[in-house]
């Protein structure tokens, strides 16, 4: 999997992960959206969208980091795109009740 962080506009962060989410590599995602949760940016984006497999440990990510957030006052998001694969894993879990869910991706913000 690979991962990596962008800055679309101040105080909000958007992490894009590519490949497989499985338990495997599961823990880069927690450990990088956690540190990013850290700084208290006011929205965090997860862009799944070019994720190839998520597994269970991989939904579980997400819902720890959804509760993070909430602590935080952060407003977390998780973009699926049309990414039939990571939608029907979010509802099979029934995770998709419990997270905020985007086919788009946040517009950067002007320069």
């Amino acid at each position: 999997m690979r991962l990596r962080t962008t800055w679309p506009a101040p105080r909000a962060v958007l992490v894009t992960a590519r490949g497989a989410l499985d338990s495997a590599t599961a823990g880069d995602l927690a450990a990088l959206v956690s540190d990013r949760l850290w700084a208290v940016p006011e929205r965090l984006t997860v862009d799944l969208s070019e994720v190839d497999f998520l597994g269970v440990a991989g939904v579980r990510v997400l819902l720890h980091a959804a509760l993070q957030a909430e602590q935080n006052g952060t407003d977390l998001q998780v973009v699926t795109g049309t990414n039939p694969m990571v939608r029907r894993a979010l509802r099979v879990t029934e995770a998709d009740r419990r997270l905020a869910l985007s086919t788009l991706r946040p517009e950067p913000a002007p320069a």
